[in-house]
This record gives structure tokens, C-alpha cells and sequence, in this order.
């Protein structure tokens, strides 16, 4: 793993990095290929996810058309909280956007290691809360503010999420057309050139 990918979970988790390497001993390297589903609607999958490598989205449909709820990339983690939290069936699709490599830390192995010690208990306490808080930001952004607003953020935060997945599933993300972020994106290059 690049150190820059190492250095992106050891902030994101505000863990050390003995931590984070102990995580990484115990869990899975694997390889994934564009459109691979990690986890499916209705189906219970408690696994945890470090992201070194590609671009992963959550979607759930709504009125026959998918909607993109959340996206994850290097450094970052992606679970179903159902699956993680209370090993129940989940309520959303994890789909791999773009070939993806991550460490899969099984619930079980999780247990394990934050039974072993307080600090990787706290980690794990952690992670649930800063995927929480990543979820309400999201869900207040998209209700106070606008679609061009949401894209500015999107585009200052993860760069790579723009450059390189389909604009199908930023415009879902947005809740508009793909017509219509055609349109944000020419009028931000118009006030960016100005």
C-alpha cells in the first residue's frame, strides 16, 4: 500500500499507525473489477472494507432509477451499517465503480481484535462514528443545499471521484439529470475562467 493511502486512513480514523497495522495483518487483501456488487439489497454482509485502491458507491432505487447515496475511495472505509451494526439484511447495494484493491476485515476478526485491546475498541468506536457523521453531513447538504453547491463540495473533497466515474452516478448522487450537471459543470468552468 502507498504511504500516502496509509496516511489518509491513519487521519480519517485519527488512529496510530501500529493500529491501523494491526488492522491490516488481520484482514484480506483483495482485488476488484468495475460494476463487482459487494453488497447486495437484502442481503447480510458484515463485513468492513479499507479502501487503498478505486472508487466505491452506496445506491438503494427509487421509482425504478438508481439513486447514489454516498461514494468511498482510497483511504476511506465502506460497510453496510445493517450488516456491520446488527448483521441484518442491508438496505443498500455497495457497487465498485472503478477497479478497486481493499482490506476485508471479517465482523468476527473485528470482534476479535477489539476484544484484545481497548485502543483498537476505541478505533472501532471510531469508525462507526466518523461514517455516522459522514452521513449526516450528507444528508443536510442535500436538503439546505443546492445541487451546485453539493457539486463544488463534492469536486473540493474528492477530486477523484470526478475524474473518474460515469456522471450518471454524480448526477444521481446530486439528485438531478445528467442534462443539468452538464449545466453546473459549464457554469462553474465559465465562473473558474473569469
Amino acid at each position: 500500500m502507498k504511504d500516502i493511502t496509509f496516511q489518509k486512513i491513519m487521519s480519517r480514523l485519527s488512529a496510530s499507525e501500529q493500529e491501523i497495522q494491526t488492522l491490516l495483518e488481520n484482514a484480506e487483501k483483495q482485488s476488484f473489477t468495475h460494476k463487482d456488487i459487494i453488497v447486495h439489497e437484502g442481503e447480510t454482509n458484515s463485513n468492513l472494507y479499507i479502501i487503498t485502491q478505486g472508487v466505491w458507491r452506496a445506491f438503494t432505487f427509487k421509482d425504478g432509477s438508481e439513486v447514489t447515496l454516498w461514494f468511498a475511495s482510497e483511504g476511506e472505509i465502506a460497510f453496510s451499517t445493517w450488516g456491520y451494526a446488527a448483521n441484518i439484511p442491508s438496505r443498500l447495494n455497495l457497487e465498485v465503480v472503478t477497479d478497486s484493491e481493499a482490506y476485508c476485515l471479517t465482523k468476527s476478526k473485528l470482534e476479535e481484535l477489539y476484544n484484545s485491546s481497548l485502543q483498537l475498541a476505541n478505533l472501532g468506536r471510531k469508525i462507526l462514528e466518523n461514517f455516522m457523521l459522514e452521513v449526516e453531513v450528507s444528508w443536510l447538504d442535500s436538503y439546505n443545499r443546492t445541487a451546485f453547491e453539493r457539486y463544488v463540495i463534492l469536486l473540493q473533497k474528492q477530486p477523484e471521484i470526478i475524474q473518474t466515474i460515469p456522471l450518471k452516478h454524480i448526477a444521481s448522487y446530486l439528485g438531478i439529470t445528467a442534462q443539468s450537471l452538464s449545466r453546473i459543470r459549464a457554469q462553474l468552468a465559465r465562473l473558474t475562467s473569469i
